[in-house]
Protein backbone atom coordinates (compact mmCIF):
# COMPACT_ATOMS: atom_id res chain seq x y z
CA UNK A 1 0.00 0.00 0.00
CA UNK A 2 1.38 3.46 -0.87
CA UNK A 3 2.36 5.93 1.82
CA UNK A 4 0.88 9.38 2.36
CA UNK A 5 4.10 10.90 0.98
CA UNK A 6 3.80 8.87 -2.24
CA UNK A 7 0.18 9.90 -2.73
CA UNK A 8 1.12 13.54 -2.04
CA UNK A 9 3.84 13.39 -4.70
CA UNK A 10 1.47 11.92 -7.31
CA UNK A 11 -1.27 14.45 -6.48
CA UNK A 12 1.15 17.36 -6.48
CA UNK A 13 0.31 18.47 -2.95
CA UNK A 14 1.99 18.33 0.44
CA UNK A 15 1.72 15.31 2.76
CA UNK A 16 -0.05 17.60 5.24
CA UNK A 17 -2.79 18.27 2.67
CA UNK A 18 -3.29 14.54 2.10
CA UNK A 19 -3.45 13.98 5.85
CA UNK A 20 -6.01 16.79 6.24
CA UNK A 21 -8.25 15.24 3.55
CA UNK A 22 -7.94 11.81 5.17
CA UNK A 23 -8.90 13.14 8.59
CA UNK A 24 -11.70 15.44 7.43
CA UNK A 25 -9.85 18.68 8.13
CA UNK A 26 -10.76 20.30 4.81
CA UNK A 27 -11.74 23.83 5.86
CA UNK A 28 -8.53 25.23 4.30
CA UNK A 29 -8.39 22.79 1.38
CA UNK A 30 -9.98 23.88 -1.89
CA UNK A 31 -12.74 21.70 -3.34
CA UNK A 32 -10.63 20.99 -6.43
CA UNK A 33 -7.64 19.85 -4.36
CA UNK A 34 -9.81 17.75 -2.08
CA UNK A 35 -11.40 15.96 -5.05
CA UNK A 36 -7.99 15.37 -6.64
CA UNK A 37 -6.57 13.88 -3.44
CA UNK A 38 -9.66 11.75 -2.88
CA UNK A 39 -9.36 10.42 -6.44
CA UNK A 40 -5.73 9.38 -5.87
CA UNK A 41 -6.66 7.78 -2.54
CA UNK A 42 -9.38 5.78 -4.27
CA UNK A 43 -7.18 4.77 -7.21
CA UNK A 44 -4.40 3.65 -4.88
CA UNK A 45 -6.93 1.84 -2.61
CA UNK A 46 -5.42 3.59 0.39
CA UNK A 47 -6.73 2.27 3.72
CA UNK A 48 -5.94 4.61 6.64
CA UNK A 49 -4.98 3.29 10.05
CA UNK A 50 -8.12 3.69 12.16
CA UNK A 51 -6.13 4.33 15.33
CA UNK A 52 -4.37 7.24 13.66
CA UNK A 53 -7.66 8.59 12.30
CA UNK A 54 -9.21 8.51 15.78
CA UNK A 55 -6.28 10.34 17.31
CA UNK A 56 -6.22 12.94 14.55
CA UNK A 57 -9.95 13.67 14.66
CA UNK A 58 -10.29 13.59 18.43
CA UNK A 59 -13.35 11.41 17.88
CA UNK A 60 -13.75 7.78 16.96
CA UNK A 61 -16.67 7.73 14.52
CA UNK A 62 -17.71 4.70 16.55
CA UNK A 63 -21.17 4.16 18.03
CA UNK A 64 -21.21 1.55 20.77
CA UNK A 65 -24.16 -0.80 21.21
CA UNK A 66 -24.30 -2.82 24.42
CA UNK A 67 -26.89 -5.58 24.61
CA UNK A 68 -27.65 -6.43 28.22
CA UNK A 69 -29.11 -9.91 28.25
CA UNK A 70 -28.39 -13.49 29.13
CA UNK A 71 -28.83 -15.61 25.99
CA UNK A 72 -30.70 -18.89 26.03
CA UNK A 73 -28.54 -21.93 26.82
CA UNK A 74 -26.52 -23.21 23.85
CA UNK A 75 -27.38 -20.11 21.80
CA UNK A 76 -25.90 -16.70 21.08
CA UNK A 77 -27.63 -13.35 21.36
CA UNK A 78 -27.79 -12.94 17.57
CA UNK A 79 -29.66 -16.23 17.02
CA UNK A 80 -32.81 -14.59 18.32
CA UNK A 81 -34.54 -12.95 15.33
CA UNK A 82 -35.63 -10.01 17.49
CA UNK A 83 -32.02 -9.23 18.43
CA UNK A 84 -30.67 -9.68 14.90
CA UNK A 85 -33.44 -7.53 13.44
CA UNK A 86 -32.99 -4.55 15.77
CA UNK A 87 -29.18 -4.72 15.59
CA UNK A 88 -29.29 -4.95 11.80
CA UNK A 89 -31.47 -1.83 11.69
CA UNK A 90 -29.08 0.01 13.99
CA UNK A 91 -26.03 -0.94 11.96
CA UNK A 92 -27.70 0.29 8.79
CA UNK A 93 -28.63 3.65 10.32
CA UNK A 94 -25.20 4.07 11.91
CA UNK A 95 -23.43 3.29 8.63
CA UNK A 96 -25.65 5.71 6.66
CA UNK A 97 -24.63 8.45 9.10
CA UNK A 98 -20.95 7.78 8.41
CA UNK A 99 -20.18 5.99 11.67
CA UNK A 100 -19.15 2.48 12.68
CA UNK A 101 -20.86 0.07 15.08
CA UNK A 102 -19.09 -1.60 17.99
CA UNK A 103 -21.22 -4.36 19.54
CA UNK A 104 -20.91 -6.05 22.90
CA UNK A 105 -23.32 -8.43 24.66
CA UNK A 106 -23.17 -9.11 28.38
CA UNK A 107 -25.29 -9.77 31.43
CA UNK A 108 -22.63 -8.44 33.84
CA UNK A 109 -23.61 -5.07 35.31
CA UNK A 110 -20.05 -4.13 36.30
CA UNK A 111 -18.85 -4.88 32.77
CA UNK A 112 -21.47 -2.57 31.27
CA UNK A 113 -20.31 0.34 33.43
CA UNK A 114 -16.65 -0.40 32.74
CA UNK A 115 -17.17 -0.52 28.97
CA UNK A 116 -19.27 2.64 28.97
CA UNK A 117 -16.50 4.48 30.81
CA UNK A 118 -13.48 3.17 28.91
CA UNK A 119 -14.58 2.89 25.28
CA UNK A 120 -13.74 5.93 23.16
CA UNK A 121 -17.16 6.39 21.62
CA UNK A 122 -19.04 9.19 19.93
CA UNK A 123 -22.34 7.76 21.18
CA UNK A 124 -23.80 4.77 22.97
CA UNK A 125 -27.00 2.74 22.63
CA UNK A 126 -27.97 0.49 25.53
CA UNK A 127 -30.52 -2.29 25.03
CA UNK A 128 -32.53 -3.82 27.87
CA UNK A 129 -30.42 -2.35 30.66
CA UNK A 130 -32.09 -2.21 34.12
CA UNK A 131 -33.10 1.25 35.28
CA UNK A 132 -30.73 1.37 38.26
CA UNK A 133 -27.80 0.53 36.00
CA UNK A 134 -28.86 3.21 33.51
CA UNK A 135 -28.75 5.82 36.25
CA UNK A 136 -25.26 4.70 37.24
CA UNK A 137 -24.04 4.86 33.64
CA UNK A 138 -25.50 8.28 32.91
CA UNK A 139 -23.95 9.62 36.10
CA UNK A 140 -20.47 8.41 35.21
CA UNK A 141 -20.01 9.28 31.50
CA UNK A 142 -20.50 12.30 29.26
CA UNK A 143 -21.03 10.28 26.06
CA UNK A 144 -24.50 10.77 24.52
CA UNK A 145 -26.65 7.76 25.39
CA UNK A 146 -29.99 6.41 24.15
CA UNK A 147 -31.74 3.60 26.01
CA UNK A 148 -33.87 1.01 24.23
CA UNK A 149 -36.58 -0.98 26.02
CA UNK A 150 -35.49 0.27 29.42
CA UNK A 151 -38.23 0.87 31.93
CA UNK A 152 -37.95 3.57 34.56
CA UNK A 153 -40.01 4.41 37.60
CA UNK A 154 -42.08 7.60 37.52
CA UNK A 155 -39.38 9.62 39.29
CA UNK A 156 -36.84 9.12 36.49
CA UNK A 157 -36.74 11.97 33.98
CA UNK A 158 -34.38 13.25 31.34
CA UNK A 159 -33.38 9.94 29.80
CA UNK A 160 -33.40 9.60 26.03
CA UNK A 161 -35.18 6.37 25.26
CA UNK A 162 -37.10 4.35 22.71
CA UNK A 163 -39.67 1.87 23.90
CA UNK A 164 -42.91 0.10 23.16
CA UNK A 165 -46.47 0.37 24.40
CA UNK A 166 -46.15 -3.00 26.14
CA UNK A 167 -49.17 -2.44 28.36
CA UNK A 168 -51.39 -1.93 25.32
CA UNK A 169 -49.90 -5.02 23.67
CA UNK A 170 -50.77 -7.15 26.67
CA UNK A 171 -54.23 -5.65 26.86
CA UNK A 172 -55.01 -6.31 23.21
CA UNK A 173 -53.89 -9.93 23.15
CA UNK A 174 -55.78 -10.72 26.37
CA UNK A 175 -58.89 -8.89 25.17
CA UNK A 176 -58.73 -10.94 21.96
CA UNK A 177 -58.58 -14.35 23.66
CA UNK A 178 -61.31 -13.24 26.06
CA UNK A 179 -63.48 -12.37 23.06
CA UNK A 180 -62.96 -15.96 21.88
CA UNK A 181 -64.36 -17.25 25.16
CA UNK A 182 -61.14 -18.16 26.96
CA UNK A 183 -60.99 -17.74 30.72
CA UNK A 184 -58.37 -20.31 31.76
CA UNK A 185 -55.41 -18.34 30.45
CA UNK A 186 -51.70 -18.41 31.35
CA UNK A 187 -49.12 -15.68 30.65
CA UNK A 188 -45.60 -16.97 29.89
CA UNK A 189 -42.87 -14.35 30.27
CA UNK A 190 -39.29 -13.99 29.06
CA UNK A 191 -38.13 -12.69 32.45
CA UNK A 192 -39.29 -11.35 35.79
CA UNK A 193 -37.60 -7.93 35.70
CA UNK A 194 -39.60 -5.16 37.33
CA UNK A 195 -40.14 -2.66 35.94
CA UNK A 196 -39.83 -4.39 32.58
CA UNK A 197 -41.60 -5.12 29.31
CA UNK A 198 -43.03 -8.47 30.36
CA UNK A 199 -44.44 -7.01 33.55
CA UNK A 200 -46.16 -4.22 31.64
CA UNK A 201 -47.57 -6.75 29.17
CA UNK A 202 -48.87 -8.82 32.06
CA UNK A 203 -50.46 -5.75 33.65
CA UNK A 204 -52.16 -5.07 30.33
CA UNK A 205 -53.58 -8.59 30.43
CA UNK A 206 -54.82 -8.03 33.97
CA UNK A 207 -56.57 -4.84 32.92
CA UNK A 208 -58.33 -6.63 30.05
CA UNK A 209 -59.58 -9.28 32.48
CA UNK A 210 -60.59 -6.65 35.05
CA UNK A 211 -62.60 -4.80 32.40
CA UNK A 212 -64.61 -8.01 31.99
CA UNK A 213 -65.06 -8.34 35.74
CA UNK A 214 -62.55 -11.21 35.89
CA UNK A 215 -59.46 -11.77 38.00
CA UNK A 216 -56.03 -12.49 36.50
CA UNK A 217 -53.80 -13.13 39.49
CA UNK A 218 -50.05 -13.21 39.88
CA UNK A 219 -50.11 -17.01 39.74
CA UNK A 220 -50.89 -16.66 36.01
CA UNK A 221 -47.42 -15.13 35.42
CA UNK A 222 -44.86 -17.86 34.65
CA UNK A 223 -41.26 -17.21 33.59
CA UNK A 224 -39.98 -19.43 30.78
CA UNK A 225 -36.53 -20.85 31.53
CA UNK A 226 -33.52 -20.17 29.31
CA UNK A 227 -32.60 -23.83 29.69
CA UNK A 228 -34.16 -25.94 26.87
CA UNK A 229 -34.59 -29.01 29.08
CA UNK A 230 -36.53 -26.97 31.65
CA UNK A 231 -38.69 -25.49 28.88
CA UNK A 232 -39.56 -28.95 27.56
CA UNK A 233 -40.55 -29.96 31.08
CA UNK A 234 -42.80 -26.89 31.32
CA UNK A 235 -44.45 -27.57 27.95
CA UNK A 236 -44.95 -31.18 29.01
CA UNK A 237 -46.82 -30.09 32.14
CA UNK A 238 -49.01 -27.76 30.10
CA UNK A 239 -49.97 -30.60 27.74
CA UNK A 240 -51.04 -33.08 30.43
CA UNK A 241 -54.69 -34.12 30.33
CA UNK A 242 -57.00 -32.75 31.40
CA UNK A 243 -55.57 -29.48 30.13
CA UNK A 244 -55.40 -26.86 32.88
CA UNK A 245 -55.43 -23.90 30.46
CA UNK A 246 -57.23 -23.30 27.19
CA UNK A 247 -54.97 -20.41 26.06
CA UNK A 248 -51.24 -19.74 26.48
CA UNK A 249 -50.10 -16.14 25.99
CA UNK A 250 -46.35 -16.03 25.34
CA UNK A 251 -44.36 -12.82 25.67
CA UNK A 252 -42.28 -13.69 22.61
CA UNK A 253 -42.87 -15.45 19.29
CA UNK A 254 -39.75 -17.55 19.86
CA UNK A 255 -41.15 -19.38 22.87
CA UNK A 256 -44.65 -19.51 21.40
CA UNK A 257 -43.37 -21.19 18.23
CA UNK A 258 -41.23 -23.56 20.26
CA UNK A 259 -44.24 -24.52 22.38
CA UNK A 260 -46.47 -25.07 19.34
CA UNK A 261 -43.85 -27.43 17.89
CA UNK A 262 -43.45 -29.34 21.17
CA UNK A 263 -47.18 -29.63 21.79
CA UNK A 264 -47.82 -30.92 18.28
CA UNK A 265 -45.06 -33.52 18.62
CA UNK A 266 -46.65 -34.76 21.84
CA UNK A 267 -50.26 -35.02 20.69
CA UNK A 268 -51.69 -31.66 21.77
CA UNK A 269 -53.15 -29.80 18.82
CA UNK A 270 -53.00 -26.03 18.39
CA UNK A 271 -55.55 -24.47 18.32
CA UNK A 272 -58.00 -27.40 18.57
CA UNK A 273 -56.87 -28.42 22.07
CA UNK A 274 -55.14 -25.26 23.28
CA UNK A 275 -54.75 -21.79 21.78
CA UNK A 276 -51.34 -20.10 21.67
CA UNK A 277 -50.33 -16.48 21.04
CA UNK A 278 -46.97 -14.74 20.66
CA UNK A 279 -45.56 -11.24 20.82
CA UNK A 280 -43.32 -9.36 18.31
CA UNK A 281 -44.58 -10.72 14.95
CA UNK A 282 -41.19 -12.00 13.83
CA UNK A 283 -40.35 -14.68 11.28
CA UNK A 284 -41.23 -17.53 13.65
CA UNK A 285 -44.82 -16.29 13.82
CA UNK A 286 -45.15 -16.60 10.05
CA UNK A 287 -43.26 -19.86 9.52
CA UNK A 288 -44.71 -22.06 12.27
CA UNK A 289 -47.89 -23.99 11.55
CA UNK A 290 -50.44 -23.01 12.58
CA UNK A 291 -49.26 -19.45 12.03
CA UNK A 292 -49.20 -17.42 15.22
CA UNK A 293 -51.71 -14.85 16.31
CA UNK A 294 -49.43 -12.24 17.86
CA UNK A 295 -48.79 -8.60 18.69
CA UNK A 296 -46.85 -6.74 16.02
CA UNK A 297 -44.12 -4.28 16.89
CA UNK A 298 -41.88 -2.45 14.43
CA UNK A 299 -38.51 -3.82 15.54
CA UNK A 300 -36.72 -2.42 12.50
CA UNK A 301 -38.22 1.03 13.09
CA UNK A 302 -37.28 0.86 16.76
CA UNK A 303 -33.62 0.27 15.94
CA UNK A 304 -33.44 3.08 13.42
CA UNK A 305 -35.34 5.47 15.70
CA UNK A 306 -32.85 4.84 18.51
CA UNK A 307 -29.85 5.67 16.30
CA UNK A 308 -31.62 8.67 14.76
CA UNK A 309 -32.21 10.10 18.23
CA UNK A 310 -28.61 9.38 19.20
CA UNK A 311 -27.17 11.08 16.12
CA UNK A 312 -29.00 14.28 17.05
CA UNK A 313 -27.39 14.14 20.49
CA UNK A 314 -23.96 13.45 18.96
CA UNK A 315 -24.35 16.58 16.83
CA UNK A 316 -25.42 18.68 19.82
CA UNK A 317 -29.10 18.81 18.87
CA UNK A 318 -31.67 18.10 21.57
CA UNK A 319 -34.44 15.87 20.11
CA UNK A 320 -37.96 17.27 20.19
CA UNK A 321 -39.09 14.03 21.83
CA UNK A 322 -36.84 12.53 24.49
CA UNK A 323 -39.07 9.48 24.92
CA UNK A 324 -40.69 7.62 22.04
CA UNK A 325 -43.09 4.77 22.70
CA UNK A 326 -43.91 2.87 19.53
CA UNK A 327 -47.45 1.56 18.94
CA UNK A 328 -48.51 -2.08 18.69
CA UNK A 329 -51.25 -3.90 16.81
CA UNK A 330 -52.91 -7.29 16.94
CA UNK A 331 -52.18 -9.70 14.08
CA UNK A 332 -54.81 -12.41 13.93
CA UNK A 333 -53.71 -15.67 12.31
CA UNK A 334 -54.47 -19.35 12.94
CA UNK A 335 -53.31 -20.28 16.46
CA UNK A 336 -56.40 -19.24 18.45
CA UNK A 337 -59.75 -21.06 18.33
CA UNK A 338 -62.98 -20.37 20.13
CA UNK A 339 -63.00 -21.84 23.63
CA UNK A 340 -66.41 -23.35 22.90
CA UNK A 341 -65.00 -25.20 19.89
Amino acid sequence: MPTIKEIARKAGVSPTTVSNVLHGRTARVSSETRRRVEAFLKDEEYAPNMGAVILARRNSRIIGVIVFMEPRRDETVLEDPFSSSILGAMEEEIRENGYFLMLHATSDEDEVIRLARTWKLDGLVLLWVPAALCRAIRGSIETPVVFVDTYFEGKDRGFHRIGLDDFQGGYRIADYVLSRGHRRVLFLANDDVHPGGDRFRFEGCRKAFADKGLEFGGDRFVVVSKDPAERRELYGRLSRRPLEYTALLFSSDYYAAEAVSFLGDHGTRVPQDVSVTGFDDNIFARLIRPRLTTIHQDVYGKGRAAVSMLMKLVRGIEPVETEIRLPVRLVERDSVASAED
